[in-house]
């Protein structure tokens, strides 16, 4: 979307207007009940606050706000593969020109989408993006995607749309979410009791989740979800509902956050993400003009 367009999509709105973050155009909402900040790079939201309250998504103290680099926070979109390329199935793998060089959890992170449209009400802003054509280089799926974040007094729904376009396709997908908490000894997660996961930080194997979920060392794990998740850290217990058959827990710990870049040596005692997924065997095809839509929806309970 050009300058012009963009000025003329937000000329009659009223809570949203753009800014500048570095390098970065941010879509930023200023609602009587609410805010949002959403960079265009990536159609990457940065923050949710209702008023008087905490903000319901972590980003790093030390994020960088460049062009073509992801800013380590908020919710990344993973799309039209998740993680490493050569770790996704092979129906995914057909898709993508050079598994081995191609960068991890997709090519969507890197670009500046085209905000669509505006809706604002006195309850609530609607936001919607288009994922300019894709580089037919690099992924020969054809799809195209779009995501609709909608955002209220009570909480934000975020829907992740991919359609096909004249051949069938096959994609992994997630929406890489991170979360706060002032503490991670005290921070569990509900919802995943019986379920199996795959441990990738032990050879990929199978393992089933007992009880809540703890974080006392680095935890990369992929789960077979139920739709719903209650988040409790000493602040804040939040509900995550995703339509989704998979979900990613994540925290680097001690000796991974001193590897990561805009990650503060300390950071993980302050953050933790679930990751609302399409991964390994939840992968999504589609036929010709189908449409699928991942859609995850956060309330404070």
């Amino acid at each position: 979307m050009t300058s012009s367009h963009l000025t003329q999509t937000l000329q009659r709105t009223v809570f949203t207007k753009k800014v500048q973050y570095g390098e970065l155009d941010c879509i930023q909402v200023r609602h009587p009940f609410f805010s949002a900040d959403l960079l265009l790079q990536g159609a990457h939201l940065l923050s949710f606050k209702p008023n008087d309250k905490n903000d319901w998504l972590w980003l790093s103290e030390t994020a960088e706000f460049r062009k073509g680099v992801s800013v380590r926070g908020g919710i990344p979109v993973c799309w039209p593969w998740f993680g490493n390329p050569d770790r996704n199935p092979d129906k995914v793998q057909e898709f993508i020109l050079d598994p081995h060089s191609a960068p991890a959890h997709g090519i969507a992170r890197a670009v500046d989408w085209q905000l669509t449209a505006v809706n604002e009400s006195s309850d609530a802003v609607e936001l919607t993006l288009e994922l300019p054509e894709v580089d037919s280089q690099v992924w020969s799926g054809g799809a195209t995607a779009k995501i609709v974040f909608t955002f209220t007094k009570s909480g934000l729904t975020v829907n992740l749309i991919t359609l096909a376009g004249d051949q069938a396709v096959s994609f992994s997908q997630a929406l890489h979410t991170y979360f706060p908490t002032s503490d991670i000894s005290a921070t569990r997660v509900q919802g995943f009791h019986g379920f199996a996961y795959v441990d990738a930080l032990d050879d990929w194997s199978e393992k089933q989740q007992r009880g809540d979920i703890h974080f006392s060392e680095e935890t990369d794990r992929i789960y077979t979800a139920g739709p719903l998740q209650t988040l409790v850290t000493p602040e804040q217990t939040l509900e995550l509902n995703c339509n989704s058959a998979s979900a990613v827990v994540w925290n680097p710990w001690v000796e991974k956050s001193k590897r990561l870049s805009q990650f503060p040596h300390d950071a993980w005692q302050r953050m933790f993400c679930v990751e609302s997924a399409n991964a390994l065997h939840d992968y999504v095809t589609l036929q010709p003009n189908e449409s699928h839509s991942l859609t995850l929806s956060l309330r404070q309970r």
